[in-house]
């Protein structure tokens, strides 16, 4: 069934019209409503959430911009902080080293001055040929005759055996000893063997590996004959010498007269490291026309001979060795050595130094008795002190100044000596060779028994 209307029928009815409008204008007043009505809260942002997100970004930002490029700036800045301070403390230290530039340069020769010193008692090899040389030198000095030399093989221990006793390092102390009748042997290989051709025959032998520091250690023989006088000279040199000489034994018998035959052995020593190098060289003395500087001048064995005889009766008597206790050296301005010097005498490493051009202040005090003294002395700011027995010469003590001759005005090197002797022994000074216009050494204050010469 359908339901048909006539809608022209109802346009009279004035209600239905004005139902009509309104219901046309109804979707325009929806649409106002809906323009008008606010969003969605998950579609929108309050003030307040934006404030938030936007302080969020600026964070973001904020931390990307100082990570990725003002730390590593920032980083880079406090090095370059850290370097300039750094470099201002080595500037600041260099200024004050420059400013010492001098006071260097005068330790620096000082400690060459220690070195060579040090180099000569005991150098870092043991020359055969110069033994040889010197003790024939010696000997001919204090007239006491050499028969013979043997020279044994150089050994080399450690520094810590050397000082317990023990002088070799397992080598034959007996092998490679030349014959005591040293000029028989020469004469028997004259011209057999040259001077270089032993010298490579002693490169070739096996020399043990340097590991460490060690010391070199060579004992020599000597067959002598001469008087008392001239055995005691010739020891008495020997013990005195720059070069470290041990005397270690010494046997002899009695021959005619006053004449003395017997053997005396010394002991050579050195020191050497691995990486000391030989800088030896030896000029061979003049041999005034001879095959060989060992070969017997014409007469020689007759003259020989007469020393014999006359050594029989006479000879020389025995020089009394001058050693004073204390020793003060005073050098030129332009010396390499320190310019003033000052040391006990009989002991090694009591040397005080004082390199200044010019006016310095020294003193020296001595209490105790003979077995037992106090002494000290001292140079500017420099004091050494010892508690020792002193050698008591002729009942009284000595200091030997050695001085030299100024060379010009700039030479202003000299020293004033405070002395306080608190002994009972007179202290004797004797100064030698002082420049006698300008004297470098003056007497200053002197307490007790206190002379010049």
């Amino acid at each position: 069934m359908k339901l048909k209307i006539d809608w022209s029928k109802l346009k009279s009815f004035g209600f239905k019209f004005k139902s009509l409008k309104s219901s046309k204008k109804r979707p325009s007043f929806l649409k106002k409503v809906k323009i008008n009505r606010p969003k969605s809260s998950s579609l929108s942002l309050s003030k307040r959430d934006f404030i938030l997100l936007a302080l969020l970004i600026l964070g973001f930002e904020g931390y990307g911009l100082y990570h990725f490029l003002l730390s590593p700036k920032w980083q880079e800045f406090s090095n370059l902080q850290t370097h300039y301070a750094a470099g201002q403390l080595i500037a600041a230290n260099f200024e004050k080293d420059m400013a010492q530039k001098d006071q260097y340069l005068e330790n620096l020769k000082l400690l060459d001055y220690k070195h060579s010193g040090l180099t000569k008692v005991i150098p870092n090899e043991i020359p055969q040929e110069e033994i040889v040389l010197i003790l024939n030198k010696l000997a001919k000095d204090r007239e006491l005759d050499i028969n013979g030399i043997s020279l044994s093989t150089i050994s080399y221990v450690s520094k810590q055996d050397f000082a317990a006793g023990k002088a070799s390092s397992g080598q034959p102390q007996n092998a490679g000893k030349t014959p005591t009748n040293v000029s028989n042997d020469i004469n028997a290989s004259q011209g057999t063997l040259s001077t270089s051709a032993v010298n490579d025959s002693k490169a070739s032998q096996a020399k043990p590996q340097l590991k460490s520091d060690m010391v070199l250690v060579e004992d020599v023989d000597i067959s002598f004959s001469g008087n008392y006088g001239a055995l005691y000279n010739f020891i008495s040199d020997l013990e005195k010498s720059e070069r470290r000489i041990i005397v270690k034994e010494v046997s002899m018998t009695r021959g005619t007269g006053d004449l003395l035959r017997g053997q005396l052995k010394v002991q050579y020593v050195g020191y050497v490291t691995p990486e000391d190098k030989s800088t030896y060289s030896l000029d061979t003395p003049p041999v005034s026309g001879k095959t060989s500087p060992f070969q017997a001048y014409l007469g020689f064995q007759d003259k020989g001979a007469a020393s014999s005889v006359a050594n029989s009766f006479q000879g020389p008597t025995p020089v009394k060795s001058y050693s004073p206790n204390f020793h003060l050296l005073l050098n030129t301005y332009d010396d390499s050595a320190p310019k003033i010097i000052m040391r006990d005498f009989n002991k090694n490493g009591t040397e005080i130094y004082s390199n200044a051009n010019g006016i310095v202040n020294g003193k020296l005090v001595i209490s105790g008795n003979q077995d037992s003294m106090t002494y000290s002395y001292s140079l500017g700011g420099t004091t050494q002190s010892k508690n020792a027995k002193l050698i008591i010469d002729g009942g009284k003590l000595l200091l030997e100044v050695i001085s030299k001759a100024r060379k010009n005005e700039q030479d202003m090197v000299g020293l004033t000596l405070d002395v306080d002797n608190k002994t009972d022994y007179p202290l004797e000074i004797t100064v030698v060779n002082d420049d006698k216009q300008a004297p470098r050494f003056s007497l200053g204050t002197q307490l007790g028994s206190v002379t010049v010469k």
